[in-house]
């Protein structure tokens, strides 16, 4: 069983790599054009592969071990379904973008739900424990939980509303891509893995940067002045 985590860290390790080299290329090319599909296809992959690997990387860690671990494992646990949920719900957007009512299929609610329910489980045993990341990282989960859930069970509010959520989506999964690549090399910023500025101080900078690049694009669309080759990304 041991051997087998450890290929798993080692796919995990792996995709992780193949996420960080490629996340940018889909940010930076035209969209809908051949490389950003291309790319943003194999970044896709990789951030699924880093989901799934993170999430049973945390077997061990809550299985056994010091209650340090345990909770380390919870954590970690739901950072990979964070990021997870946000790379499917970018990638959901995108391929429902000729949906004109609500959507209440499975696969789209059921990521946001279990941001939201396993958000406010984080949460009350953060507050219980006195972990500030864990409660402001399950804070953040039920927001774009709600947000998701809000987008499928309402009508589009216009026709490019599915390029805003694509970017929102894509663009949350590449924060975290980020994050978790300055985590890992803690040590090398003088710093412990789970220090709070260390993963609050990222995604906060990164949010903004997000938020900048989403209102752009969003005033755009509302004034009929679609980005070129947005029509086409696929």
């Amino acid at each position: 069983m041991e051997r087998l985590f450890q290929v798993v860290l080692a796919v995990h390790i792996a995709a992780g790599a193949v996420s960080l080299l490629a996340f940018a290329v889909p940010l930076v090319t035209k969209k809908g054009g051949r490389t950003h599909r291309r790319v943003g296809w194999i970044y896709v992959a990789a951030a699924a592969t880093v989901a799934v690997t993170g999430l049973l990387s945390c077997i061990p860690l809550v299985s056994g071990g010091s209650p340090w671990r345990w909770r380390a494992g919870i954590f970690l646990a739901y950072v990979s379904v964070l990021a997870g949920a946000s790379a499917q719900f970018g990638v959901r957007a995108l391929r429902t973008k000729e949906r004109t009512g609500a959507s209440r299929r499975a696969i789209d609610l059921v990521p946001p739900l279990l941001l939201v329910a396993g958000g406010l489980a984080l949460a009350t045993f953060g507050i219980h424990r006195s972990i500030i990341l864990y409660v402001l990282f399950a804070a953040l989960g039920v927001v774009l939980g709600m947000a998701q859930l809000r987008f499928w069970l309402t009508p589009p509010a216009h026709e490019r509303a599915w390029f805003l959520a694509h970017m929102t989506g894509m663009g949350t999964s590449c924060i975290t891509t980020v994050t978790a690549f300055i985590v890992v090399n803690a040590r090398s910023f003088g710093m412990r893995t789970f220090d709070l500025p260390l993963w609050a101080g990222p995604i906060a900078v990164l949010a903004v940067g997000l938020t900048l690049w989403r209102r752009y694009y969003a005033k755009r669309l509302t004034g009929n002045d679609a980005p070129a080759g947005t029509s086409k990304v696929q």
